[in-house]
């Protein structure tokens, strides 16, 4: 019995003993892995309609032929040859009786607000568009940021949206970041001409001194007028879905610049569609464009393709002028539904294609500068400004060429 009980007792003893040495064995393990980083599993990356159509462009821009560089002659280009008689029209003034607003508005038709050479009377419209008396100023309520109503003697009215940065400042954000910009309001006007998409109503650069802005502003607006106590200039902060009285526009030195916009006539009747491309506004959810790589079979199933077309045009104009925000888009219904372009797929005109074509090598900038200088002035853009405008209109002249050379058939319409 003796013999038992000493044989049991090693018997536990060792149990016990292989037990703790199995613990010991488990705890230095987690012991000397708790500082190890876990081995991370493989991000499962996912390239999407965005990413295939940014590589392709990219990759079309790196072997895009020297030849982009080179300006075509005048002589060989009957849109550079439409452009000079633009041209001499903003520099021509008209002396006479005629009611230049009226006759303005006389040429609007379902092909634009104006011919695509014009009129004569586009600078005299323009200059008085910067001159003419204003005899009332009021509030515009639509939209979510501050805007005036204009009225001048003879009751036509224009919108007027003031500035609010220097033309160097840089806003930090998303492409629809920051309130409108005043100047690009006025150069859009001027590269709608250079495109050949003559719908933008006319906007000149306009300065309301403070005088002018108390004399004329009608009791709703003089009630979100004030002096600022420290600067003792004149605030404005207006009716609007985002207008507050901590966030005005005041003048400089007594002077409110902004932008002065024609104001369509009543008889000109708008409707607004929402735009295919729009974008969804929330954050991180992508739009099914920017993901879908069939989304223009849909779209060429909706629409017809007139109005597809139309789509590639105002896409154009957007992505050079930087407007990432249309979420909508307007028609003019006794125009046989020609989409405006106001609040500024695989097909493409033949006349927009050519258009492009004669505005390379710098040509754009040249034009553009041309323009400004008759009415405006160079200042309103800076350096950067244009070199992004030449290099937006690139990205789109490599961007034609790459579907030229993957489509089988033409894809200029």
């Amino acid at each position: 019995m003796v013999y038992l009980r000493c044989y049991y007792k090693y018997y536990y003893i060792t149990l016990l003993s292989i037990f703790l040495v199995l613990c010991l064995n488990v705890y230095l393990v987690f012991f000397f892995l708790k500082d190890e980083s876990p081995i991370a599993t493989p991000a499962v990356i996912k390239y999407n309609a965005t990413y295939f159509a940014t590589q392709n462009i990219l990759n079309s821009l790196s072997k895009l032929d020297k030849e982009y560089d080179i300006p075509v002659p005048t002589s060989q280009s009957s849109v550079l040859r439409e452009l000079n008689i633009l041209l001499s029209n903003l520099k021509l003034k008209i002396n006479g009786d005629i009611d230049l607003f009226a006759a303005t508005i006389k040429v609007m038709n379902q092909n634009g607000l104006m011919p695509l050479y014009g009129t004569p009377y586009l600078g005299s419209t323009i200059n008085l568009l910067k001159t003419s008396k204003i005899i009332k100023t009021y509030n515009a309520f639509k939209g979510t940021q501050l805007k005036l109503i204009l009225m001048f003697e003879n009751e036509q009215e224009v919108l007027f949206k003031p500035k609010w940065y220097l033309e160097s400042e840089v806003i930090e954000g998303s492409v629809y970041a920051g309130k409108d910009r005043y100047n690009g309001e006025i150069i859009a006007f001027y590269i709608s001409l250079i495109l050949g998409f003559p719908r933008v109503p006319i906007v000149v650069k306009r300065i309301l001194d403070s005088t002018e802005l108390h004399e004329t502003a009608n009791i709703g607006l003089k009630k979100t007028m004030y002096i600022n106590s420290t600067t003792k200039e004149t605030c404005v902060y207006g009716k609007c879905y985002y207008c507050k009285r901590e966030d005005p526009v005041c003048t400089k030195s007594e002077r409110l610049e902004g932008a002065a916009i024609f104001h369509l006539p009543s008889n000109i009747k708008l409707k607004q569609h929402l735009h295919p491309w729009r974008r969804t506004y929330i954050e991180n959810k992508r739009a099914r464009w920017e993901d879908d790589n069939n989304y223009c079979d849909s779209i060429k199933s909706n629409y017809n393709p007139e109005r597809v077309l139309d789509f590639v045009d105002v896409s154009i104009f957007d992505f050079i002028i930087g407007n990432g925000d249309r979420h909508r888009y307007e028609v003019v219904e006794q125009f046989n539904n020609t989409i405006l372009l106001i609040d500024n797929g695989k097909r493409i005109r033949l006349k927009t294609w050519e258009r492009l074509k004669s505005i390379k090598g710098g040509t754009f900038t040249s034009i553009l500068q041309s323009m400004l200088d008759v009415h405006e002035t160079l200042s309103l853009l800076t350096l950067p400004h244009y070199r992004a405008l030449e290099r937006r209109l690139k990205i789109i002249y490599a961007t034609v060429v790459m579907c030229q050379k993957k489509s089988d058939l033409s894809i200029l319409k």
